[in-house]
């Protein structure tokens, strides 16, 4: 009973925690002035008050004696923090005996009283208190008068001593509350600042460091790499969006969590572990490259051995790792980071599900250095609005019928202008734009900047022919990132709003390998934009394992039969009865077909004879600007190519 007694009060009084020593020594440096303006004070008050000056001077002699013991360096904090109480309640002592025990310079003893508490330490809390009774009952008794200001008080000084003390005690109630308030504030306050700073290195799905925590332990690892050896380890899980994609996040982020928490657990005794980013975990290993390797060799089992399911469905799962070794030549974080990201990026070039160390005259290695630096050139070119649209025509086989309204047709693709000028192809930039997730970016920026040129087009060509029909039809690419989307799809219709273009008149791309990947989810984004008006072609369709029947659950406009079959049209049975097939198929579910590849006549003369509705190739036009394009055909995306019939 007593101990929970004395446990309920011990929870509600100030913990008199020591205050850090930067917070201490500030007010600490505050209070011995506040004394050392009392002794300075007073003695001028006793002067006034009609002492000889060597009078005033052993009256407030004590208080600069304590001002000076409270200010030397050499005794303990306790030590000048005691002094100083005892220096500035003598200090209301003085003025109470110098004012004659006037009832008003009691009040000094009070103020004083909650100066003191600045100091949150119940030592000094409970010196100045025990101060301020003994003297009044001491000096209430040897001299009341210096004391008590009325006879009731001089007649019986132990009465109103204890009445003083009584007043006293409801003081420091009330500071002892003021103090456990400004220690909850600051508990709080710290609290607060933790949580930041925890958050600032940690990440918040699996409590792991983060990037930036990571980097503060590469940086030490660097400085001690001489004498203490250390490897680090990046983890990239190999096929994650597999998982996490088609609204399948919340598994995703469990699959994360229970491969931090692996991680951490086979790791063992490792200096840093973090996830660095998305599906990527790093480590940092006290130990030497070869048993970094055997460490990393155990995570990448553990991580296949790794029991999952999603849609209640097992799935396989793996992890390509690269190992690099921790040295003093090391220039920073980024430089081992890349390094890592190298040696992973072979792992997966292998195969994957499998560990790499890090060989700076490796071939693949090398490959994706390259990639790094065209990532680095693509930024900068997002950036410097370095882009360009190019067009290429797509022709209607002569003979075939116009289906869905596309009497005109062409894609536009994109180019990467050099900081000289120089056109850059999208096979040197789209694979660092893949693998360091920077197509989403691509993405929107051919959205933004087709609809405005196009836009700008039309309107320009709508007020000379106010009549004139609009049965172009514009093709635009779109990557497997931006699939699925859900603010992407805002983005398109915040840019269709703002360019007021048709919809009509655009054609939205996506590969049959990306949309098997996926196919619900590529069959909700395609239906929520046809429902703002906008057409779709499966493009590269018919190198898919399942084309035939995944083809009847996407809502597609257009079929673009892969180059595959086309190239070798003229020649090869297999091909034509291949393309005759996906034809057939196609028109049978009412859509377009387009081939793709077509570079001769010959070719043409199958497709006619086949029946494909449209072809694309360099036997066709050659892709040019689009401005270009625009100014010569200021009508629109189509123009009479001059095919002629060629059966």
């Amino acid at each position: 009973m007593l101990t929970a007694w004395m446990r309920a009060v011990r929870s509600v009084l100030p913990q008199g925690r020591p205050l850090p020593a930067e917070a201490w020594g500030r007010r600490h440096r505050a209070i011995l002035w506040v004394l050392g303006l009392h002794a300075a004070g007073l003695y001028v008050f006793a002067l006034i008050r009609g002492l000889a000056p060597a009078q005033a001077l052993v009256a407030v002699f004590p208080l600069a004696v304590a001002a000076a013991l409270g200010g030397y360096r050499g005794l303990s904090r306790r030590w000048r923090a005691s002094i100083t109480t005892l220096g500035l309640m003598g200090s209301s002592a003085v003025l109470v005996g110098l004012a004659a025990g006037q009832t008003e310079a009691h009040f000094h003893f009070f103020v004083m009283l909650f100066v003191i508490v600045l100091y949150q330490e119940w030592i000094t809390f409970l010196l100045a208190t025990a101060f301020v009774l003994v003297e009044h009952a001491v000096v209430g008794v040897v001299a009341p008068h210096d004391v008590y200001a009325h006879s009731a008080a001089t007649d019986a000084p132990i009465k109103w001593a204890a009445i003083h003390a009584l007043f006293i005690a409801g003081a420091a109630v009330a500071a002892i509350a003021n103090w456990r308030l400004t220690e909850t504030a600051q508990d709080r306050g710290q609290a607060a600042a933790d949580e930041l700073a925890h958050q600032a290195v940690h990440d918040t799905l699996t409590g792991l460091l983060n990037r930036a925590g990571f980097d503060r332990r590469l940086i030490e690892a660097i400085g001690v790499s001489s004498s203490s050896p250390r490897t680090l380890c990046l983890i990239n899980l190999d096929r994650f969006r597999l998982i996490s994609g088609a609204g399948r996040h919340a598994q995703g982020d469990e699959l994360l969590r229970r491969v931090a928490g692996l991680v951490s657990d086979v790791a063992g005794e490792a200096v840093a572990v973090a996830r660095v980013r998305g599906d990527r975990f790093a480590v940092l290993l006290p130990v030497a490259a070869e048993e970094g390797v055997a460490v990393a060799e155990r995570v990448r089992a553990r991580i296949a051995d790794l029991a999952f399911q999603v849609d209640e469905q097992a799935v396989a799962l793996t992890a390509s790792i690269g190992v690099v070794p921790v040295t003093p030549l090391a220039v920073g974080p980024e430089e081992l980071i890349i390094a890592a990201e190298a040696a992973c990026y072979t792992a997966k070039e292998r195969g994957r599900d499998r560990v790499e160390l890090y060989r700076a005259d490796n071939e693949a290695l090398a490959k994706h250095q390259q990639e790094m630096d065209w990532a680095g050139r693509l930024v900068t070119a997002l950036r410097d609005d370095r882009f360009e649209l190019f067009y290429q025509p797509i022709a209607r086989v002569p003979g075939a019928p116009v289906r869905n309204g596309a009497a005109q047709f062409g894609e536009l693709l994109l180019r990467m202008r050099t900081e000289d000028g120089k056109v850059v192809p999208p096979g040197l930039f789209l694979p660092a734009a893949e693998r360091y997730d920077l197509l989403p970016a691509v993405d929107r920026w051919v959205v933004a900047h087709a609809f405005q040129v196009l836009a700008a087009h039309y309107h320009g060509y709508g007020a000379g022919h106010p009549d004139g029909p609009l049965a172009d039809h514009w093709a635009i690419n779109l990557s497997g990132p931006s699939i699925g989307d859900a603010e992407f799809i805002d983005y398109v219709q915040a840019q269709l709003a703002l360019s007021g273009l048709p919809a009509e008149l655009i054609c939205f791309e996506i590969t049959e390998s990306v949309a098997i990947n996926d196919l619900r989810k590529a069959a909700e984004f395609i239906s929520q934009l046809r429902d703002l008006g906008f057409r779709f072609a499966l493009d590269d369709f018919g190198t898919g394992l399942s084309s035939f029947t995944y083809l009847k659950h996407l809502p597609v406009d257009f079929l673009k039969i892969d180059g595959a079959f086309i190239r070798n049209l003229e020649h090869d049975e297999l091909d034509r009865v291949m393309t005759r097939t996906i034809n057939d198929l196609g028109h049978q579910m009412g859509l377009c077909t387009v081939a793709e590849f077509v570079e001769d006549q010959a070719t043409i003369r199958r497709l006619q004879e086949i029946g494909v509705d449209y072809a694309q190739g360099y036997g066709i036009a050659m892709p040019g600007p689009l401005s270009d394009w625009l100014r010569t055909h200021p009508a629109g995306s189509g123009a009479d190519l001059g095919l002629e019939s060629v059966v």
